[in-house]
Formats: C-alpha cells, structure tokens, sequence
C-alpha cells in the first residue's frame, strides 16, 4: 500500500517504517503512477468489418510496416469513408511487429473522440497536446521514450515524440493549417513528419478527404503514391445538400437574416425527429464589429490594426489578435456621437438567435471562448455524443474530423466569408472548411441534410463544396495557381520585418527588397516590399516581402545570396517563413 496510507492507518512514524525496512521487515520501493487524459464516452466502434475499398486500401498500406525504405503515402477518401479504422489496423499491425505509431490530428478538440475509440481498440497510449500540464507532458514522454506505449495520439508538437522504435506516422487531415507552427521555431509538422519517417524506416500516411494542393500535386508527380477511398462506409450516402442564396433570400424577406427560411425548417425537423444538428460559422463574438453611425469610424485594438470583437457576455470588446480588451464605449471615441451601431455576427450571437427560435432545444457552443477550461473539449463533445445536447454550434473545431451517429443536419452560416481575404489559399480553405463541416452529417446510416447559406454560391469553392467534388476544385484551383505562379507550382518564402517605428521598419523592408533584386535568379519573382494586409500587429508595425523561385533548391540559393535570415537590428526584427501558411 503507499506509504503514507500505511502511516495514516498504524499510526508510525517514517522513522519507525525505515527502521523496520533496516531489519527487513518491510521493503519500500518507489513506483511512478501516470495520470490517464480524461477523454469521456463515446460511441463504441469496437467491431468494423472493411468495406473493399477500405480492404483494398489496408492491403495496400500494410506491406510498408515490414519494408526497408517504406515510400509515402496520401489517403485520400471522402468524409465518413472510414480512413480512421484504416489507421486502427495499421497501428495494431505496427505494434504486434514491435514497432510504434504518432497518430497526428490537427485540432485539440478532435483528441479526445480520437483517444477514446484507439485506447478502446489498442489499450494504453500516451497523448501530446498543448493543453496538457508540465508534469503530464513530462508522463508520456517518458513512457515513450522507454517504449512501454507503443501509441502517441497528438497534434502538431506530436511529431517530434521520442520513441525509439518508430515504425508508422500518421497525418490525419494533412490539409490543416494549424499544422504549420507560425512561431519560431517555424515548421510544418506534415513536411517534419515525412522526413522523420524517412529517417526512421518509418511508413508515412498522410491522409485527408479535401487534402492540400501541395500533396495533391506531389501524388500526381509520383513523389508520393496516392490510394483513394470514394465511397462512405458502412453503406452511407453523402449528405443531400441545399444551397440557400442570401442575395435572394434578403431580397425576399426584405431585411438581413442569420437563418434562412430554409435552414430554420430543418432545424424543427431535425429536433422534433429526435435527432442532432451542427451548426458551423468560423467567427466569435456576439457582434464582429462596432461602427460609428455618424463619422462611420469603427472601433478598432489600439495595438493592431483590425476592428475589436464585442463579447456581449462579458460586456467587453476583445482583440483577437493581441487579445487586449475595453469595456464597450458609450460614445465614438473618435467624434463622440453616441450612433454606435453593432454589427456582424460571431458564434455567441447564433447561440442567442437560436435559444429564441428554439427555446427548447439543448445547445452547445464550441469556440475558443466557451472552451478555455482544462479538459472542456472532452466533457463538452462525450456530453454531445451521449445525447445531453441537441445542436452543437461552433467554429471549425466542429468542422471536421467528429464522428456522431445521430448528427443528421449541418447548417453552414456564411460559408463564402473568407474569400475576400488576401490570401491566395482562401479559396482553398473556404473548400476544404464547407466540405468538411458537410460532411459530419449522415454517417450511421441515417440520411443526411446540409444547408449552405453563402452570397457567392457560384464561386467555384462553394459550389465543389457543396457537390462533395474534391476533383473537379483541385483542377479549377490548381489551373488558376499555375497561371498565376503560385504554390504549389513554385517554392515561397515571405520575409516579415516588424518594428515600433514605421519609417524604420519601410526603409528596412527595401533595403532587403534590393538585396534580394540585385541577387535574383533566372525564373524567380519578387513582390513587396509592402505593408502587412494588417499593418500593425501588439503595437508593431509590419511589412512584407514575397519571393517566389521555381523550386526549394533556387530559393534557397537565392536567400542566401540575398543575406536575408532571421535577426533584429537598431530595433527592427526580420522573420524569414518559408512555405508560409497564411499571408496575414
């Protein structure tokens, strides 16, 4: 028994137990016990017979785990076509071969449905996230370290888990952005996780239903082999989908709508049918911004340049940027006038509408506001999955990778809302987001219904979107990419110089502009310098740089004969991201 249990029940003292473990009469012995995560109840998925596609998929994966140089592999396969069971079989396959598995997903919220069904199937594992405490982090990597759990379940920091006899990786929605890490030290852990595993002798999965132009472009190139799973298992169908156009449906109603008509119907029918919803809008906040109606200022962070998110809640107005906050104003700071108008509409805002529509129903809201507590992504998603809820409305922490029998009708809020961004992936995104949040619906063998509210349901990433058509998007996009010279036709560095001082920072930025001119290469480009699309960030003021080369050997040649790197001088930083994520 623990020591201090024994001393608790004789009454002894720790000098009367040593003394008796000097006579031999008692042996004390230290022995580490590890927390397990708490990951809730979930659906069991315990027995799964692969459907051919999956088979043939599983057949052609599990020759890697006994080759000597395993070759990548891209997995791609529609929403609910079974990729997870796949990656079951081929970790309970590694782990009889004495071999170990990292199992990458992308969001932390998405761990603890992914914990639950491989602890149920392979037993005991270790989990790397950053919501974890010190001393749990320090667990697992002991233990894998040591080799006694042959299974690490992750997101990005996953990737560099030490387990010594690493014989499979796993990049679940290889697509995602969040696996980019834009802080120093600057990597992709789907680019680290490939090379990792052709250091190790390791077979590499990477595996998506809308992957990313880069691997898809790499598959067609033979870099990689590509096996595709196009059919949902189990015998399910894609969800039916219905595209709502808020041009007309404002021109009707004669006002501005959150929900249509259409989607207000399938939600009471939904509900009065027993069964769940998923609502998706990828904004927070109750209000997105606050306008001046007399000088038409908006009410901006004194740190960055972007307009402040009103948090009706907590009475407050948030940066999400800096995170800095205010209490909402009684008046334009800027003229004074007390014609303060709130607009847009956040997460917080939908959960208020719905209540009112449907006072009734049970609602959940996931974003990172509602879930900043230690283990609130486990409670909230085992609540859902045990029927405590009946919609769950969110950000895209919803939008993929969640798996819930009874979820029969996803709505999409503003499903075009990204596309005025500049970026060049925004369409990308705006893709793979719709097409992803679509597919949570109908994956138990009940019908599903998604429907698509956007103002641009023609643009073509909402219209491939909503036809679940990954192919047809890739050639679009990637025709359009190609014309234009951008990845994944060419290799991308963005050189970021940030200071307090503008003038420093402008003079900065073109003395490195006419560097990298003076030492261009044939067939390379270079736009910039130029302010940020946010030129002002926590207070500092950034400029940018684009430099595009026809591949990584050519950049990087180019970089090094231009003296860019990383550093800070008189004041003014420089940040060198190759193969950026973002453009903001």
């Amino acid at each position: 028994m623990p020591l201090r249990d024994l001393m608790y029940f004789t009454g002894a003292s720790r000098q009367s137990v040593t003394a008796l473990e000097k006579l031999g009469f008692v042996a004390i012995d230290e022995i580490e016990v590890f927390r397990r995560p708490a990951v809730g109840s979930y659906k069991s998925f315990d027995h799964i017979d692969l459907n051919s596609e999956q088979s043939a998929a599983y057949e052609r994966l599990i020759p890697l785990l006994n080759s000597d140089s395993p070759e990548a592999i891209l997995l791609y396969g529609v929403t609910g076509s079974g990729k997870t069971e796949v990656y079951l079989r081929l970790a309970l396959c590694a782990r009889e071969i004495g071999r170990q598995t990292i199992y990458m997903t992308p969001e932390i919220s998405l761990t603890p449905q992914t914990v639950s069904r491989f602890r149920r199937r392979l037993g005991d594992l270790a989990v790397l996230h950053s919501h974890l405490g010190d001393g749990e982090r320090a667990e697992h990597w002991r233990r894998l370290r040591n080799g006694t759990v042959r299974l690490a379940v992750g997101a990005r920091s996953a990737v560099f888990a030490p387990m010594p006899d690493l014989g499979l990786v796993i990049v679940d929605e290889e697509h995602e952005r969040t696996y980019k890490q834009d802080a120093s030290p600057r990597y992709h852990a789907r680019d680290v996780a490939l090379m990792r595993a052709r250091l190790c002798g390791a077979a590499a999965v990477l595996g998506s239903a809308t992957p990313s132009l880069e691997s898809w472009r790499n598959a067609g190139l033979g870099k990689i082999e590509l096996v595709s799973m196009p059919a949902r298992a189990g015998g399910a169908s894609l969800p039916a989908v219905k595209v709502v156009d808020l041009r007309r449906e404002w021109a009707d109603v004669k006002r501005p709508l959150l929900f249509s008509r259409e989607l207000e119907r399938e939600i009471a029918a939904c509900l009065g049918r027993g069964e769940q919803a998923i609502i998706f809008l990828n904004r927070r906040g109750f209000h997105t911004a606050v306008h001046c109606a007399a000088c038409g200022d908006t009410v901006e962070c004194d740190h960055c340049d972007v307009a402040l998110i009103h948090h009706r809640s907590l009475g407050l107005l948030r940066c999400g940027y800096c995170g800095s906050e205010k209490r909402v104003p009684d008046a334009c700071p800027a003229c004074g006038s007390r014609a303060l108008r709130f607009g847009g509409a956040g997460t917080e805002r939908i959960e208020d509408v719905l209540s009112g529509i449907f006072p009734k129903a049970r609602l959940l809201r996931m974003d990172s506001d509602s879930m900043s507590a230690k283990d609130a992504h486990a409670s909230a998603l085992a609540a859902f999955s045990r029927g405590e809820y009946d919609i769950l409305l969110g950000t895209q922490m919803v939008a993929k990778g969640l798996d819930f029998p009874n979820v029969t009708l996803v709505g999409v809020l503003m499903a075009d809302s990204a596309l005025g961004m500049s970026d060049f992936r925004a369409a990308e995104r705006t893709f793979q987001l719709v097409a992803q949040v679509i597919g949570r619906a109908g994956r138990a063998g009940k019908a599903g219904l998604a429907v698509v509210q956007a103002f641009q349901p023609e643009h073509p990433a909402v219209k491939y979107a909503v036809g679940q058509d990954y192919l047809s998007f890739a050639e679009t996009e990637g025709a359009d990419r190609r014309r234009r010279g951008y990845p994944p036709y060419c290799r991308l560095a963005r050189v970021i110089v940030t200071g307090e001082r503008a003038e420093a920072v402008r003079e900065r930025a073109e003395r490195i502009g006419g560097a990298a001119r003076r030492a261009m290469p044939a067939g390379a480009r270079l736009l910039g310098p130029a302010p940020c699309e946010m030129e002002r960030v926590q207070g500092q003021i950034r400029h940018h740089l684009l430099l595009f080369a026809p591949d990584n050997r050519l950049l990087a040649a180019w970089l090094s004969g231009s003296g860019i790197g990383h550093g800070e001088e008189s004041g003014v930083k420089i940040v060198l991201d190759v193969d950026p994520a973002t453009m903001q």
